[in-house]
C-alpha cells in the first residue's frame, strides 16, 4: 500500500510567491485595516449634521453649550425626534427639570420610546446615566445640566469613567450644559451662539432662532468650523 499523502501541502515555492507577490503590488495591504469611522445620531437640522459628519457618534460623549436662546433644545428634540423615528429608544435625563413633553412630540419625537428620569440634582444624573449605560440598549442618552449648580459635583474622574461607558454601551452620550464640563472626555464640543430671536403673538413667543453653531473640540482636528443655522423653535423652548 502506497504511503497515504495530505490532500493540500502547505509549503509553497519561494519563487512562485515572489512572482504572486510582485504581481499583486500595491493590491495587497499590510497592517490592521482601517478603523471604521463611527455611527453617528443624527440631529435632522442638515447644516449641523454636515458640521459633525453626520451627527453625534455612538460609544463617545459630547458636549452642547451655549447661553440661554442659543438653540440647546431645539437641537436635542431634534436628535430625539430622528432616534425614535428611527425605532431607536432614546433617554433624557433631566437634572433641570426643563424637559416638555408637548414641545417633544411638536418636533417629532415618539414619546413612548423616550425614557425621561428626573433627577433631583447633578450627583443622581450622573448615577442615572451610569446605570442606562450599564443598561444598554439605550443608543441615544441626553444630559441636561442646564442651569444646574455644578460646583464639585463633576469631576474630570467622573466625565472620564463616563466617556468609557459610553464606549462600551455604544451609544451617543450627549451633555446640555451653558459652559464645557467634560474637558477632554468630551470626543466633540459644540459651542451654540445665538445671532437673533424672532418672536410672535401676544403674549410674546419665540419662534425662530437664527443661531451659529462652532465646533470647539474635536478629536478630527477640525475645531473652529462653524455653521450658521435657522432654527423653528417649539413654544418658548430655545
Amino acid at each position: 500500500m502506497p504511503p497515504l499523502r495530505p490532500a493540500f501541502s502547505t509549503s509553497v515555492d519561494s519563487s512562485r510567491l515572489e512572482r504572486l507577490l510582485r504581481d499583486l503590488g500595491p493590491q495587497i495591504r499590510r497592517g490592521a485595516p482601517p478603523a471604521l469611522p463611527p455611527p453617528r445620531c443624527p440631529t435632522g437640522i442638515a447644516a449641523i449634521d454636515g458640521l459633525l459628519g453626520g451627527g453625534f457618534p455612538c460609544g463617545h460623549l459630547s458636549e452642547v453649550v451655549g447661553a440661554a436662546s442659543s438653540g440647546r433644545t431645539a437641537l436635542a428634540l431634534g436628535l430625539l425626534a430622528e432616534a425614535t423615528r428611527a425605532g431607536e429608544i432614546a433617554a433624557v435625563v433631566d437634572a433641570a427639570d426643563a424637559f416638555d413633553a408637548a414641545s417633544a412630540v411638536a418636533a417629532g419625537a415618539a414619546l413612548e420610546r423616550v425614557l425621561w428620569v428626573r433627577a433631583p440634582h447633578v450627583r443622581a444624573a450622573l448615577r442615572s446615566v451610569e446605570r442606562l449605560l450599564e443598561a444598554r440598549g439605550f443608543p441615544l442618552i441626553l444630559v441636561d445640566l442646564v442651569g444646574c449648580e455644578i460646583r464639585d459635583a463633576c469631576n474630570p474622574t467622573a466625565w472620564s469613567r463616563l466617556a468609557r461607558a459610553a464606549a462600551g454601551a455604544q451609544a451617543a452620550l450627549v451633555l446640555l450644559a451653558g459652559r464645557r464640563l467634560a474637558g477632554t472626555s468630551a470626543e466633540l464640543a459644540l459651542k451654540m451662539q445665538p445671532s437673533r430671536a424672532c418672536f410672535v403673538g401676544t403674549p410674546a413667543l419665540l419662534e425662530e432662532l437664527e443661531v451659529r453653531a462652532v465646533l470647539a473640540r474635536t478629536r478630527s482636528g477640525a475645531a473652529g468650523r462653524a455653521a450658521s443655522v435657522r432654527l423653528h423653535v417649539l413654544g418658548s423652548a430655545a
